[in-house]
């Protein structure tokens, strides 16, 4: 049964599986790359819609809206070329922002295969085509973080179970008011599939370690540009996700997935924290 895919979120940022994945992963994005490569029947064309929310919690009370777009193409029977497209919307105590997010592109090439078990790997990019610095407004209430960032994956598939890492490497220092320069993040997962008749449920747990505190500029500088570490913004995230997918027919199927932090980031600068995540849409397919 072909494997399902879902819609959050990092949280950007990112499933880089078999598995089709937007969840609270890295929320930066590499949790998106390489999702699209499939065991079993392959799909000549993938295309999705979906609805995702996000909670940032009390702390910073902001509500996240996305509707995503999502697109692959089989170019050859090993190989897929995937393409995200999100709108978001942000809205908390401050004010709100709304606009086109990042683009995600990426190549999704299966390197081995056999009867029980599939290696594969991932590259990809994440592209600031969205704004981030709309109405003057700190990085979390953002459509876009406002770098081009190189994403990589790879992944092991053994009957319904599958472990996996993935890297993005981020672009630097973005042009919010805020300056953010995020750092890298470094992502290990591992998720097992259980299928009743039509319905597909995927149980995941999804570790993300940011290798570098994330600096902005330094407001109470008056001489010149002078950036800061923000403290604690390094810190690791542990994130339950169980993903869904209902097979109506063939070609279509209802998705949806619900995320939960085990460990959650202290600190938001980034605006890629959520207190919980869930999403619904539908994937059509042509084989």
């Amino acid at each position: 049964m072909r494997k399902l895919f879902v819609v959050f979120i990092i949280l950007i940022s990112a499933g880089f599986y078999t598995s089709k994945n937007y969840a609270q992963c890295s929320d930066a994005g590499i949790c998106q790359l390489g999702t699209h490569l499939t065991e079993g029947e392959k799909e000549l064309f993938n295309i999705s819609g979906a609805y995702k929310y996000g909670y940032s919690g009390k702390e910073d009370d902001i509500q996240f809206h996305s509707f995503l777009l999502d697109g692959s193409y089989n170019l050859l029977e090993n190989s897929s070329v995937q393409v995200l497209i999100p709108y978001n919307i942000q809205s908390g105590p401050t004010g709100s922002v709304n606009g086109v997010g990042d683009l995600i592109i990426s190549w999704n090439q299966q390197l081995y295969s056999n009867e029980n078990s599939s290696f594969s790997a991932s590259l990809g990019a994440k592209l600031a085509t969205g704004d981030d610095n709309k109405n003057n407004l700190p990085q979390v209430y953002q459509s876009g973080l406002g770098t081009n960032d190189i994403l990589f994956g790879l992944s092991y598939n053994y009957d319904k179970l599958s472990v996996g890492a993935g890297y993005q490497l981020a672009g630097g220092r973005n042009d919010n008011i805020q300056r953010l320069k995020r750092g890298d993040d470094l992502l290990l997962r591992a998720s097992y599939q259980l299928a009743f008749d039509k319905l597909s449920i995927i149980p995941q747990l999804l570790f993300i370690q940011r290798l570098a505190k994330s600096s902005i500029l330094d407001t109470t500088s008056t001489n010149e540009e002078k950036f800061v570490e923000v403290n604690n913004s390094d810190q690791a995230q542990l994130n339950f996700l169980a993903k869904l997918e209902y097979e109506i027919s063939k070609n279509i199927s209802l998705v949806g997935d619900f995320a939960i932090p085990f460990i959650k980031r202290e600190v938001n600068v980034d605006g890629l924290t959520r207190a919980y995540s869930a999403s619904i849409g539908v994937t059509f397919s042509i084989y």
